[in-house]
């Protein structure tokens, strides 16, 4: 259908807009680029990483882009006005980012052990979800926006509540986790492991015990089931 070419370097991304109409790219010569499918023109060059652009996705609306960088910075950038928001705060190299359904805000992974939630047009910085003890590959919101699902090379997910920080291990890969999604209604979580196996796991479950855990019962009143499946962040 389409030969997009222009990048002088290799490509590590591609994703479309919501309308189909628009394709964006990320690549290693520092820069993403927004193409005409039908035409297979470039229509933006989106210059400003100091790195290597692992990844470049579309807002719900078409009109936000959100790209990830080895310089350990993500932007935002508004088409309509030809500028981008800087999102610094990572300590390492940013290997992904996901737009909340609302397009309101943006959450990212870092190979700094942590996952962040930005305001996607101003660029604040609204959450720090610190815990894995290893690199974050992939972090993305729940429909509603409330929660975020993150894989961790630590061989976890863990599901987050974005208010308040807490969270619950997903335990049970054997090697690293490099991709996590919740399903479109939000009730079950997907996990994709070097270990040769996807697992698909009950947030309403995931939910209750994290309820358990925070309010009165001791992890020590926790079931062996329960305590094998998850291991939970608070005593």
């Amino acid at each position: 259908v389409a030969v997009l070419e222009g990048h002088e370097n290799m490509l590590w991304s591609a994703a479309f807009s919501p309308d189909g109409s628009r394709v964006v790219t990320a690549s290693s010569d520092n820069t993403a680029r927004v193409w005409d499918v039908a035409s297979e023109d470039a229509i933006a060059v989106l210059e400003g990483h100091t790195g290597t652009v692992r990844s470049a996705a579309f807002g719900p609306a078409g009109n936000l882009i959100v790209t990830v960088s080895d310089d350990e910075s993500a932007r935002v950038w508004n088409l309509a006005r030809g500028r981008s928001e800087v999102l610094k705060g990572h300590q390492n190299v940013v290997v992904g980012a996901a737009f909340s359904r609302d397009g309101r805000q943006v959450v990212t992974a870092s190979r700094d052990r942590t996952a962040r939630v930005w305001e996607s047009t101003t660029g604040a910085e609204v959450a720090v979800l610190a815990g894995h003890r290893d690199g974050v590959w992939s972090a993305a919101f729940s429909p509603d926006g409330t929660q975020v699902v993150t894989a961790s090379a630590d061989k976890t997910g863990r599901v987050w509540e974005v208010a308040s920080g807490r969270f619950v291990v997903l335990k049970g890969h054997g090697d690293v986790v490099v991709s996590a999604a919740f399903s479109r209604d939000g009730s079950q979580v997907v996990t994709a492991s070097r270990d040769n196996t996807a697992r698909v796991w009950d947030v309403e479950s995931v939910t209750e015990l994290r309820a358990r855990a925070y309010a009165t019962v001791p992890r020590a009143a926790l079931t062996k089931k329960e305590k094998k499946q998850f291991f939970v962040s608070a005593d």
